[in-house]
């Protein structure tokens, strides 16, 4: 155990040194046996050391316990996942309304709502209305497709879930969330209030720059309130993050014994609800993201914002959770990545085959070449070689926004490969109509090519 021990910090330092992120935290539960590992410090220029209790931002992450304080009012029968949203929310408007008359609760939670995913984040404030007005947003999004024939990454949906949350309990959403959730976990650590975030140790995100150390810190240090549901601002520990993923693997029990969720809604959400994948291989339960990794299930969600990142990874036939919290990015999923799969090695056995690429002439890469944009995003694919390469932008409100580049190989089957960068590893699709390509999903997003 302790030469295991010595050996996940060595992969973390080596990792977080040779990719620049700043600070790092991981941890590993096994059998409910704990185990860290943390390097650096939570501002590059003049933070402190980081540690299990240090404070980041989870991002993404964040929609599975707006997931799960969903599942909690289905459990008190306060809401159906069956039911359309209009049920508890008559006035809703979308930009298509045939539909936000069928729209369910559930389509919220599995991203099959259909429009676009509201990746660019219009600030709305720091009153309780804020996620009111964010919602009311959600009609100048254009419909891709019906609710429930396809999946696509929506960040907005979950706005909108979190919306319901406050109608149904007559809360703000962050009390409604400590109520349902975080209170009887006895998640202390995990903090939605910037006034309490700043009495603690808290982790500065950082981006690439053209600076000495490569990064630069981050500001404002989180998106508006009225994207809380989604990935905004949530806060929290490795601790309590360990505690968050080791719940999962329960009975929907606290460790005192408060009955939190029914064992059937927690293993609900662990299982597939839709036919329609995010990405090649990637399920989609209540709020969690599903896959198999050599042949065993594996339930995950990462979270990426104001250059922090996460990600929750929970293998239950090995009774084994691993949770990675970084203040960089994208640098920090690379270095996730780089961990969950050295640790899913070494400590479990499990080794993932990448598939085999095709080798395609740049006359035959062509079709693939252009434009593709939605809400917040747009990917410029050109050919180089005998793969493609990305230029993938997101923007913010203002219309700023950050280019990365992925270099991807082809699949059968109309996917691709990212071969290259943070994303190294994921798999997307193009979509073809009449024989001619019309979106690709990158991501999780459909990103329509434009024109």
């Amino acid at each position: 155990m302790r030469d295991q021990a010595a050996a996940l910090d060595a992969e973390v330092t080596l990792a977080a040194r040779e990719l620049g992120v700043p600070g790092a935290v991981v941890g590993i539960d096994h059998g409910g046996e704990l185990e860290f590992a943390c390097h650096g410090v939570t501002r590059i220029d003049h933070g402190r050391p980081v540690d299990e209790t240090t404070l980041f931002q989870i991002g993404s992450t964040a929609k599975t316990f707006t997931a799960a304080a969903m599942m909690v009012l289905v459990d008190q029968g306060r809401v159906e996942l069956g039911r359309p949203v209009r049920h508890y929310l008559p006035d809703l408007r979308l930009h298509d309304e045939e539909a936000a008359a069928s729209l369910t609760v559930g389509q919220l939670l599995n991203h099959t709502a259909g429009w676009d995913g509201g990746d660019s984040w219009t600030d709305t404030g720091e009153g309780d209305d804020a996620l009111e007005r964010a919602v009311a947003l959600l009609a100048d999004l254009p419909q891709q497709f019906a609710p429930g024939t396809d999946a696509s990454y929506n960040n907005a949906a979950f706005l909108l879930a979190g919306r319901l949350l406050e109608l149904i309990t007559g809360e703000p959403y962050e009390r409604a969330l400590a109520q349902l959730i975080l209170e009887p976990l006895g998640l202390r650590d995990t903090l939605t209030s910037l006034n309490e975030i700043m009495t603690r140790p808290f982790a500065i995100g950082h981006q690439p720059a053209e600076t000495e150390a490569g990064v630069r810190a981050c500001e404002p240090w989180s998106d508006p309130r009225g994207y809380l549901p989604a990935g905004a601002r949530l806060a929290s520990s490795l601790r309590d993050q360990l505690a968050w993923a080791r719940f999962q693997l329960g009975d929907g029990r606290a460790p005192d014994g408060t009955r939190v969720l029914s064992e059937a809604s927690l293993r609900a959400m662990h299982q597939l609800t839709t036919d329609h994948e995010l990405m090649p291989g990637i399920g989609v339960g209540i709020g969690w993201m599903l896959r198999e990794y050599d042949g065993v299930r594996i339930i995950e969600h990462h979270g990426d914002v104001a250059g922090q990142h996460s990600a929750v990874t929970i293998i239950p036939e090995h009774d084994t959770t691993i949770v990675v919290l970084t203040n960089s990015s994208p640098a920090g999923r690379e270095l996730s990545e780089r961990i969950v799969r050295r640790t899913l090695e070494t400590r479990l056995g499990l080794v993932e085959r990448p598939p085999e690429p095709l080798r395609l002439s740049p006359t035959e890469l062509a079709p693939y070449a252009g434009t593709y944009r939605t809400d917040g995003i747009e990917l410029r694919i050109v050919v180089a070689g005998d793969g493609l390469i990305i230029h993938g932008t997101v923007s913010d409100a203002d219309g700023s926004g950050e280019t990365l580049e992925f270099p991807v190989s082809l699949l059968a089957g109309e996917r691709f490969l990212v071969v290259g960068g943070p994303f190294t590893g994921l798999q997307g699709e193009f979509v073809r109509e009449g024989g001619a390509v019309v979106a690709a999903k990158h991501v999780g997003r459909l990103v329509p090519r434009a024109g």
